[in-house]
């Protein structure tokens, strides 16, 4: 009970000193214009589905919109995996600030987005840590329905599959078609360069594509298919990864404000440059369902996860399953 009191403490702290800078910040951004969210991670996060098929009229000539989320998050999930992964083990209290420009003219959009977390591990042996990504892209409506997008990313202090910190550039783009209101098309590709902060300094690259049809219900009421393949070369083989993703989700509203979202997904993941003393290599395959309720008065946002992960490797060491509840409540000024 005293950790726990202790990591909401310092949580506190961090907040209290956090969010008057970031304010400030933003409202000198805004000053100065002309006018005033998968891996294993969560995905509380994600933005609710923007109506792309709709378009405003009423103004026209460029617009900036600053913008600004702060969010507080509990995990507790039983340990998955032990070491280098991604899945946090025991309990952990984080605190989310981000602020964003949005710049747009007619069919351009150009968003810039930081944010930045204080993750605290209850487990006094898992060290705390700051982690920011900040996102730059530009979207461009086209005639018929379709939009490309092109974007950069630097991510710092993340946890990968690979390793446990890890620093990111990430450079793509992506091209999404819309048939009619109800079904949407979106392809994406990119490029990583990592950098990670063990004893070799060690760095990798790789590839990254997606791909996604979405099929509209009604307002908050959609259905999903994504897909993704990834991989990480890299010198120290360690390092070396190849990931398959396969992703199903249904959300629908259940009452005013609230919905709910199931989803089943299954990630193959190939360490080929991890031999085991038994032969061969490590290989994962996990599988997840899992739940989600958001519920989003006005500009609160209350989300509740929980999942469960079944996990087979053939590194006995990693051939673990077990849970992961998370709770978030975030508010948008």
């Amino acid at each position: 009970m005293t950790t726990t009191l202790s990591i909401a403490g310092r949580l506190a702290q961090a907040l209290a000193i956090a969010i008057p800078a970031v304010c400030f910040a933003t409202a000198a951004l805004a000053e100065s214009a002309d006018n005033d969210q998968p891996e294993q991670g969560s995905s509380i996060d994600v933005e609710d589905e923007p109506d792309t098929d709709r378009v405003d009229t009423a103004t026209s000539g460029w617009r900036l919109e600053p913008g600004l989320r702060l969010t507080a998050r509990g995990i507790t999930a039983r340990t998955t995996a032990p070491g280098e992964d991604e899945v946090i083990d025991g309990n952990a209290l984080a605190a989310v600030i981000t602020p964003s420009l949005v710049l747009t003219n007619d069919d351009i959009t150009v968003t810039l987005r930081n944010a930045t977390t204080r993750l605290e591990f209850e487990d006094p042996n898992r060290l705390d840590r700051w982690q920011n990504s900040a996102r730059l892209s530009a979207r461009f409506n086209l005639p018929g329905g379709s939009a490309i997008t092109a974007f950069g990313e630097r991510a710092d202090n993340l946890l990968s599959a690979e390793f446990t910190s890890t620093d990111e550039w990430e450079y793509g783009g992506e091209i999404e078609h819309s048939f009619d209101r109800a079904n949407r098309v979106t392809l994406g590709a990119s490029w990583r360069e990592r950098s990670y902060d063990d004893a070799a300094g060690s760095t990798g690259d790789g590839v990254r594509i997606d791909g996604e049809y979405r099929y509209r219900f009604g307002a908050n009421h959609y259905a999903f298919l994504r897909g993704r393949y990834d991989e990480i070369n890299s010198a120290e083989a360690r390092r070396n990864l190849a990931r398959w993703l396969a992703e199903a989700s249904y959300q629908r509203p259940i009452a005013k404000d609230l919905r709910m979202r199931g989803e089943l997904s299954y990630q193959r993941l190939d360490f080929s440059g991890r031999t085991l003393a038994t032969g061969g290599v490590r290989q994962d395959d996990l599988f997840w369902p899992e739940l989600t309720l958001i519920w989003s008065p006005g500009p609160w946002r209350i989300a509740a996860e929980g999942r469960y992960i079944v996990r087979n490797s053939t590194d006995p060491a990693f051939d673990r399953s077990g849970y992961r509840f998370e709770l978030e409540v975030s508010h948008a000024f």
